[in-house]
């Protein structure tokens, strides 16, 4: 196998975790309450979308291991095009802090359910908020990873030009949303409903699966340091 096979196969991962993430969605449950409902309404919610929830969270842990590999080929492609890991390590970090993110809020949102009318319903909210929130602070890795990468491509052409500028706008975008949404109990800066929260995310999956198809092509950026 060649040098560039196995990044080809881990660039390729950034496809298949957006596509597992999309998954998420489309069997998960319909809409998460907000963080103006009570302990009751959420309790309700829980029991019966247990299902649903359940579902994606196990396409989320397929699609954390998937970018795990995927963030690997990305590290492997931006550190070869610079001479001082700087920008490609701040762009590893923000993937890891992006996957921490993503598990905090699988990890809550599944034991939410888990015992869900076995304990009292403010446990299950309390879980609940703390899935939201890890949801929410995914937009930090997100926003490190998208803008590290979109400066190292209009340096040394890592990535295409064009991926380069939808990396900085699409993290500048995810920070901004995210900071606000840390105040924001509703409204469309609300991490429970919002629906600019909601546009990041898909600017996310785009941006993963640009990246991925990008890097399963070339996983080398041509003179690379």
């Amino acid at each position: 196998m060649s040098e560039d096979a196995w990044p080809k196969v881990g660039a390729s991962f950034g496809i298949a975790a957006a596509v597992l993430l999309i998954l998420s969605f489309v069997f998960g449950p319909s809409e998460p309450p907000g963080f103006n409902e009570s302990a009751a309404e959420v309790e309700a919610f829980l029991l019966e979308e247990r299902g649903e929830v359940q579902t994606a969270v196990a396409f989320q842990f397929a699609a954390i291991a998937a970018f795990a590999w995927f963030l690997g080929s990305v590290f492997f492609a931006l550190r070869a095009a610079e001479r001082t890991a700087r920008l490609s390590a701040a762009a590893l970090v923000g993937g890891v802090l992006l996957a921490v993110g993503g598990l905090v809020g699988s990890v809550a949102s599944g034991a939410a359910v888990y015992h869900v009318g076995v304990f009292d319903a403010e446990i299950g909210m309390a879980l609940l908020d703390l899935s939201l929130f890890g949801y929410l602070f995914f937009l930090v890795g997100f926003s490190v990873l998208a803008v590290a990468s979109g400066i190292l491509a209009m340096r040394s052409a890592a990535l295409p030009s064009l991926l380069g500028g939808y990396s900085l706008l699409a993290g500048g975008y995810a920070f901004v949303v995210g900071l606000i949404g840390t105040f924001s109990e509703t409204g469309a800066f609300s991490p429970s409903d919002g629906v600019l929260g909601l546009i990041a995310f898909l600017l996310f999956l785009i941006w993963l699966l640009a990246a991925g198809a990008t890097l399963a092509r070339n996983p080398r950026p041509a003179g690379g340091a």
